[in-house]
Protein backbone atom coordinates (compact mmCIF):
# COMPACT_ATOMS: atom_id res chain seq x y z
CA UNK A 1 0.00 0.00 0.00
CA UNK A 2 2.96 2.39 0.69
CA UNK A 3 4.28 1.60 -2.77
CA UNK A 4 1.22 3.56 -4.30
CA UNK A 5 1.94 7.09 -2.01
CA UNK A 6 4.17 9.49 -0.41
CA UNK A 7 4.03 8.41 2.36
CA UNK A 8 6.78 9.66 5.15
CA UNK A 9 7.52 8.44 8.30
CA UNK A 10 4.64 10.41 9.72
CA UNK A 11 2.26 8.33 8.54
CA UNK A 12 0.39 6.93 5.05
CA UNK A 13 0.73 9.50 2.76
CA UNK A 14 -1.18 10.87 -0.26
CA UNK A 15 -2.32 8.07 -2.79
CA UNK A 16 0.16 9.12 -6.01
CA UNK A 17 -0.65 5.68 -7.60
CA UNK A 18 2.52 4.49 -10.14
CA UNK A 19 4.41 7.66 -9.54
CA UNK A 20 6.67 6.02 -7.40
CA UNK A 21 7.68 3.27 -9.85
CA UNK A 22 7.73 5.49 -12.94
CA UNK A 23 10.27 7.33 -10.44
CA UNK A 24 12.19 4.09 -10.08
CA UNK A 25 12.43 2.82 -12.98
CA UNK A 26 13.59 6.37 -14.57
CA UNK A 27 16.44 6.76 -12.15
CA UNK A 28 20.28 6.11 -13.25
CA UNK A 29 21.10 5.61 -10.14
CA UNK A 30 18.35 2.14 -9.88
CA UNK A 31 19.91 1.34 -13.11
CA UNK A 32 23.29 1.41 -11.69
CA UNK A 33 22.42 -0.34 -8.44
CA UNK A 34 20.89 -2.97 -10.74
CA UNK A 35 24.15 -3.56 -12.45
CA UNK A 36 26.23 -3.74 -9.61
CA UNK A 37 23.75 -6.54 -7.57
CA UNK A 38 24.06 -8.27 -10.52
CA UNK A 39 27.52 -8.24 -10.43
CA UNK A 40 27.73 -9.17 -7.35
CA UNK A 41 25.42 -11.85 -7.62
CA UNK A 42 26.94 -13.49 -9.89
CA UNK A 43 30.84 -13.40 -9.64
CA UNK A 44 29.78 -14.18 -5.66
CA UNK A 45 27.80 -17.20 -6.61
CA UNK A 46 30.49 -18.52 -9.38
CA UNK A 47 33.39 -18.00 -7.02
CA UNK A 48 31.32 -19.13 -3.96
CA UNK A 49 30.43 -22.36 -5.18
CA UNK A 50 33.45 -23.18 -7.32
CA UNK A 51 35.56 -22.76 -4.44
CA UNK A 52 33.36 -24.21 -1.91
CA UNK A 53 33.01 -27.06 -4.20
CA UNK A 54 37.05 -27.14 -4.32
CA UNK A 55 37.56 -27.49 -0.59
CA UNK A 56 34.60 -30.61 -0.40
CA UNK A 57 36.26 -32.70 -2.56
CA UNK A 58 39.54 -31.81 -0.81
CA UNK A 59 37.87 -33.20 2.35
CA UNK A 60 36.12 -35.84 0.54
CA UNK A 61 39.73 -37.10 -0.51
CA UNK A 62 41.22 -36.98 2.33
CA UNK A 63 42.49 -40.25 2.88
CA UNK A 64 43.03 -39.48 7.48
CA UNK A 65 39.45 -39.40 8.95
CA UNK A 66 40.83 -37.93 12.01
CA UNK A 67 42.62 -34.81 9.68
CA UNK A 68 39.02 -34.65 7.82
CA UNK A 69 37.34 -34.25 10.95
CA UNK A 70 40.13 -31.85 12.45
CA UNK A 71 39.54 -29.45 9.24
CA UNK A 72 35.70 -29.52 9.28
CA UNK A 73 35.44 -28.41 13.00
CA UNK A 74 38.21 -25.45 11.66
CA UNK A 75 35.89 -24.54 8.74
CA UNK A 76 32.82 -24.24 10.85
CA UNK A 77 34.34 -21.96 13.72
CA UNK A 78 34.01 -18.69 11.63
CA UNK A 79 30.58 -19.25 11.62
CA UNK A 80 30.42 -18.25 15.17
CA UNK A 81 31.72 -14.66 14.61
CA UNK A 82 29.38 -12.01 13.78
CA UNK A 83 29.62 -10.52 10.02
CA UNK A 84 29.96 -7.57 11.50
CA UNK A 85 33.26 -8.48 12.95
CA UNK A 86 34.68 -10.32 9.62
CA UNK A 87 33.53 -6.69 7.95
CA UNK A 88 35.23 -4.76 10.47
CA UNK A 89 38.58 -6.76 10.24
CA UNK A 90 38.76 -6.79 6.79
CA UNK A 91 38.23 -2.53 6.96
CA UNK A 92 40.53 -2.12 9.23
CA UNK A 93 43.11 -5.05 8.69
CA UNK A 94 43.14 -6.30 5.43
CA UNK A 95 41.88 -3.12 3.25
CA UNK A 96 43.29 -0.45 5.21
CA UNK A 97 44.76 2.55 3.93
CA UNK A 98 48.40 3.49 3.79
CA UNK A 99 50.83 1.05 4.67
CA UNK A 100 48.84 -0.81 7.69
CA UNK A 101 46.80 -2.61 5.26
CA UNK A 102 47.83 -6.61 4.34
CA UNK A 103 46.68 -5.79 0.61
CA UNK A 104 48.14 -2.27 0.69
CA UNK A 105 51.62 -4.09 1.56
CA UNK A 106 51.35 -7.05 -0.87
CA UNK A 107 50.42 -4.37 -3.70
CA UNK A 108 53.72 -2.62 -2.32
CA UNK A 109 55.73 -5.94 -1.78
CA UNK A 110 55.17 -5.99 -6.15
CA UNK A 111 56.06 -2.10 -6.34
CA UNK A 112 53.01 -0.46 -7.06
CA UNK A 113 50.92 2.28 -5.36
CA UNK A 114 49.06 2.11 -2.13
CA UNK A 115 45.17 2.11 -2.89
CA UNK A 116 42.57 3.51 -0.71
CA UNK A 117 40.69 0.32 -1.64
CA UNK A 118 37.10 0.40 -0.36
CA UNK A 119 36.79 4.53 -1.04
CA UNK A 120 37.98 4.26 -4.41
CA UNK A 121 35.25 4.48 -7.27
CA UNK A 122 37.17 1.82 -9.30
CA UNK A 123 38.30 -0.68 -6.66
CA UNK A 124 34.94 -0.14 -4.01
CA UNK A 125 33.25 -3.34 -6.29
CA UNK A 126 36.50 -4.87 -6.48
CA UNK A 127 37.27 -4.90 -2.25
CA UNK A 128 33.46 -5.52 -1.36
CA UNK A 129 33.73 -8.92 -3.91
CA UNK A 130 37.44 -10.11 -2.42
CA UNK A 131 36.05 -9.52 1.41
CA UNK A 132 35.30 -12.62 3.06
CA UNK A 133 38.08 -14.41 0.89
CA UNK A 134 38.24 -17.65 0.29
CA UNK A 135 34.39 -17.34 0.60
CA UNK A 136 34.36 -21.02 1.87
CA UNK A 137 34.11 -21.01 5.93
CA UNK A 138 30.58 -22.20 7.27
CA UNK A 139 28.12 -24.52 6.98
CA UNK A 140 27.94 -24.51 2.62
CA UNK A 141 31.48 -27.07 2.21
CA UNK A 142 29.51 -29.16 4.98
CA UNK A 143 26.50 -29.29 2.86
CA UNK A 144 28.52 -30.20 -0.40
CA UNK A 145 30.61 -32.57 1.45
CA UNK A 146 27.25 -34.61 3.07
CA UNK A 147 26.28 -34.75 -1.01
CA UNK A 148 29.81 -36.10 -2.19
CA UNK A 149 29.80 -38.50 0.68
CA UNK A 150 25.81 -39.87 -0.73
CA UNK A 151 27.33 -40.76 -3.39
CA UNK A 152 27.64 -44.73 -4.08
CA UNK A 153 30.98 -46.05 -3.68
CA UNK A 154 29.81 -48.64 -6.44
CA UNK A 155 29.76 -45.51 -8.77
CA UNK A 156 33.01 -44.21 -7.54
CA UNK A 157 34.59 -47.45 -8.25
CA UNK A 158 32.81 -48.22 -11.49
CA UNK A 159 34.45 -44.53 -12.85
CA UNK A 160 38.17 -45.66 -11.32
CA UNK A 161 37.79 -49.37 -13.38
CA UNK A 162 36.54 -47.24 -16.81
CA UNK A 163 39.95 -45.42 -15.91
CA UNK A 164 38.47 -41.70 -14.91
CA UNK A 165 40.95 -39.69 -13.46
CA UNK A 166 40.00 -37.42 -10.49
CA UNK A 167 39.33 -34.53 -12.91
CA UNK A 168 36.92 -36.90 -14.86
CA UNK A 169 34.85 -38.19 -11.88
CA UNK A 170 34.80 -34.56 -10.24
CA UNK A 171 33.31 -33.15 -13.85
CA UNK A 172 31.28 -36.08 -14.81
CA UNK A 173 29.76 -37.86 -11.57
CA UNK A 174 30.54 -35.63 -8.81
CA UNK A 175 28.83 -32.24 -10.10
CA UNK A 176 25.68 -33.95 -11.90
CA UNK A 177 25.24 -35.82 -8.58
CA UNK A 178 25.17 -32.63 -6.38
CA UNK A 179 23.02 -30.59 -8.36
CA UNK A 180 20.11 -30.52 -5.85
CA UNK A 181 22.68 -28.80 -3.48
CA UNK A 182 23.65 -26.37 -6.61
CA UNK A 183 19.94 -25.78 -7.06
CA UNK A 184 19.90 -24.58 -3.51
CA UNK A 185 22.76 -22.52 -3.23
CA UNK A 186 21.70 -20.86 -6.47
CA UNK A 187 18.19 -19.47 -4.89
CA UNK A 188 19.96 -18.47 -2.14
CA UNK A 189 22.68 -16.84 -3.82
CA UNK A 190 20.25 -14.73 -5.44
CA UNK A 191 17.78 -13.98 -2.61
CA UNK A 192 20.92 -13.20 -0.29
CA UNK A 193 22.61 -11.41 -2.85
CA UNK A 194 19.63 -9.16 -3.32
CA UNK A 195 19.49 -8.57 0.49
CA UNK A 196 22.66 -8.04 1.64
CA UNK A 197 23.53 -4.50 2.33
CA UNK A 198 26.41 -4.96 5.57
CA UNK A 199 29.34 -3.69 3.34
CA UNK A 200 27.45 -0.86 2.26
CA UNK A 201 25.61 0.48 5.74
CA UNK A 202 29.07 -0.49 7.49
CA UNK A 203 31.76 1.25 5.44
CA UNK A 204 30.93 2.45 1.47
CA UNK A 205 27.88 3.73 1.16
CA UNK A 206 26.48 3.92 -1.84
CA UNK A 207 30.13 4.83 -3.39
CA UNK A 208 32.62 7.32 -2.69
CA UNK A 209 31.61 10.54 -3.90
CA UNK A 210 28.39 10.56 -6.50
CA UNK A 211 30.15 7.25 -8.13
CA UNK A 212 27.17 4.84 -7.19
CA UNK A 213 29.60 2.29 -7.60
CA UNK A 214 28.82 -0.27 -4.61
CA UNK A 215 25.07 0.85 -5.10
CA UNK A 216 22.81 -1.84 -4.92
CA UNK A 217 18.38 -2.26 -4.64
CA UNK A 218 18.36 -3.03 -1.22
CA UNK A 219 20.67 -0.44 -0.25
CA UNK A 220 18.59 2.18 -2.12
CA UNK A 221 15.66 1.21 -0.38
CA UNK A 222 17.46 1.81 3.13
CA UNK A 223 19.01 5.11 2.19
CA UNK A 224 14.97 6.46 0.93
CA UNK A 225 14.05 5.28 4.19
CA UNK A 226 15.80 6.45 6.92
CA UNK A 227 17.90 8.99 5.30
CA UNK A 228 15.27 10.87 3.38
CA UNK A 229 12.23 10.14 5.26
CA UNK A 230 10.36 8.56 1.62
CA UNK A 231 9.02 5.54 2.61
CA UNK A 232 6.48 5.03 0.14
CA UNK A 233 9.77 5.77 -2.47
CA UNK A 234 11.10 2.79 -0.76
CA UNK A 235 8.76 0.14 -0.91
CA UNK A 236 8.10 0.82 -4.12
CA UNK A 237 11.78 -0.07 -4.16
CA UNK A 238 10.85 -3.14 -1.97
CA UNK A 239 8.06 -4.46 -4.21
CA UNK A 240 10.51 -4.35 -6.96
CA UNK A 241 13.28 -6.79 -5.63
CA UNK A 242 10.42 -9.13 -4.22
CA UNK A 243 9.23 -9.58 -8.08
CA UNK A 244 13.02 -9.51 -9.13
CA UNK A 245 13.72 -12.52 -6.57
CA UNK A 246 10.25 -13.86 -7.34
CA UNK A 247 11.40 -14.47 -11.15
CA UNK A 248 14.61 -15.34 -10.66
CA UNK A 249 13.76 -18.13 -8.01
CA UNK A 250 11.08 -19.56 -10.43
CA UNK A 251 12.86 -19.77 -13.07
CA UNK A 252 16.19 -21.23 -11.87
CA UNK A 253 13.17 -23.71 -10.25
CA UNK A 254 12.01 -24.69 -13.40
CA UNK A 255 15.20 -24.39 -15.35
CA UNK A 256 16.70 -27.18 -13.07
CA UNK A 257 13.52 -29.05 -12.38
CA UNK A 258 13.68 -29.78 -16.28
CA UNK A 259 17.21 -31.07 -16.39
CA UNK A 260 15.94 -33.75 -13.56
Amino acid sequence: MFSFTNANGAGIGEFIFLDNFIELFQSNVFHRSLINVTVFIIVGMFVGNAATIMLAELLYNLKSKTASAIYRFLFIIPVLVPAVVVILIWQYIVFAGGDSGIANRVVSFFGGDNQNWYFDPTLAPVAIILTAFPWVAGTSFLIYLAGLQNISSGVIEASKLDGANLIQRIIRIDLPLLKGQVKYFVVMGIIGGLQNINLQVLVTGSGPGTSNSTNVPAYMLYEQAFTYDRYGYASAIGIVIFIITLVFTIINMKKLKGND
